[in-house]
This record gives structure tokens, C-alpha cells and sequence, in this order.
């Protein structure tokens, strides 16, 4: 599917209303992220010794909660994964912990108020567990909410071909099949230069084919005629 291709030159994702689009969406998030953290921490007890969330503890759970917030973007906007993907997005994940991990345990002279926050207050805290899959639902639903109404009743052309080829349309319907390869095959839209270059090619191309027909006379034959259109 040669015109897939096209998507790109064309700007199809990154147009004004794309960028505008990404730049709310992260407004939004950023908002219900800060929002959701102070109304959960501001007045409520951390955890079940009494103890209210400090700013490192707000700080860090709110981090938390833009790094699954993006990640999980990220992985709704994929199309395709592989065993790379995962392991950037998941691992990306999983290396935030890692590192609260290990950067806590170090002396406090170095991790300073940072020194076992999370294996002494956030860990143990359902209530740092519980905003961070509230914030991450929460932020993503429009996201998703968005992406599900474009495929249903504005898709692309990659759309539509990933659900012929999931749903096996390309043996059961053949007539959505074959229209979609007449998409393909239609004229593309690439830069001057290189439709020059292309032209400029396939008329040395066309010369060469017709200095190799034998001729009679100087005109071409029928035989030749057929064996031209046979070539090309």
C-alpha cells in the first residue's frame, strides 16, 4: 500500500490541529494530575500512622503519575508492537521504581530528603497506589474516548487496512479489499523535483523502448505494437 506513504508528506499528523490537540491533551492531564494529588494528600492522612504527605511525597507520587500517564499514551497510540517497545515502555516504568529503590538507599548526605521515601512511606501507603491508578485511568479516558470515535467515523487509510487485515476482510470481502488497493495505486503527491526526476526517466525509458522495435519502413508493426504493450 504505496499511498500509506503519503501520510507523511502530506502532514497528516503533525498539522495545526494535531499539535494543538497534543499540546490540550497535555494540559488536561497536567491539571487533573496536580489536582487529583493535592485533593487526595492536602488534608488526608498519608498512611495509617497518621502521618500527612509532605512535599517530596506529593512531589514524588505526582511523578509517578506522569510517567504512567505518558507511557500508557504511548502504548495506546502504537499500532504495532515489538519486543522493543515493550521494553521501553514497560521498562521505562519499571525503572522509575528501580531507581526510587536505589536512590533511597543511598546515605542521606547524598539522597537527602529522598532517603527511603519510598520503601518507608510510599510503598506501604495504599492511598499512593490507589491515585496513581485513579490519575492514569483519568488522564487516558479522553485520549481513549478520542481515538475510538476518529476510528469509528473519520479513520485514516492505515485504519481501515489494519481492521481489513485483524478481521481477515482481505478473504471475505473482496470488494472492500480490492478498493482499497485502487487507493494505493493512485497518483502520488511528492515533491516537484522528484515527479520531474520520474518523468524525465520514464521518457528515456520510452525512447529506449522504441529504438530496440525492429521496424518496417520506419514505422512500427503490429507485432511490435503488442509486444510494446505486453513490456510495459
Amino acid at each position: 500500500f504505496p499511498a500509506l506513504y503519503q501520510q507523511g508528506p502530506q502532514n497528516l499528523f503533525f498539522d495545526w490541529y494535531r499539535i494543538l490537540g497534543w499540546m490540550a491533551n497535555g494540559l488536561q492531564a497536567s491539571l487533573i494530575i496536580f489536582v487529583f494529588n493535592v485533593l487526595a494528600f492536602y488534608t488526608r492522612a498519608f498512611n495509617t500512622n497518621g502521618h500527612t504527605a509532605d512535599k517530596m511525597a506529593m512531589g514524588t507520587t505526582m511523578f509517578t503519575c506522569i510517567i504512567w500517564v505518558v507511557n500508557c499514551q504511548i502504548a495506546l497510540t502504537m499500532s504495532h508492537f515489538t519486543w522493543i517497545q515493550h521494553i521501553f515502555i514497560w521498562g521505562s516504568i519499571a525503572f522509575w521504581y528501580l531507581f526510587l529503590v536505589l536512590f533511597g538507599m543511598l546515605p542521606p548526605s547524598v539522597s537527602s530528603e529522598v532517603y527511603q521515601l519510598f520503601a518507608e512511606e510510599l510503598a506501604p501507603s495504599k492511598s499512593f497506589w490507589a491515585i496513581t491508578i485513579l490519575v492514569t485511568v483519568t488522564c487516558n479516558i479522553p485520549y481513549f474516548f478520542h481515538s475510538s470515535m476518529m476510528r469509528c467515523f473519520e479513520p485514516m487509510d492505515h485504519h481501515v487496512i489494519q481492521e481489513i487485515k485483524y478481521y481477515k476482510k482481505d478473504v471475505e470481502d473482496k470488494y472492500l479489499w480490492t478498493r482499497e488497493q485502487s487507493k494505493a495505486r493512485q497518483s502520488t503527491k511528492i515533491g516537484f523535483s522528484a515527479r520531474v526526476e520520474a518523468k524525465i526517466r520514464h521518457l528515456k525509458e520510452k525512447m529506449k523502448k522504441r529504438a530496440s522495435f525492429p521496424t518496417s519502413g520506419g514505422t512500427p508493426t503490429r507485432e511490435d505494437e503488442v509486444a510494446a504493450h505486453d513490456l510495459l
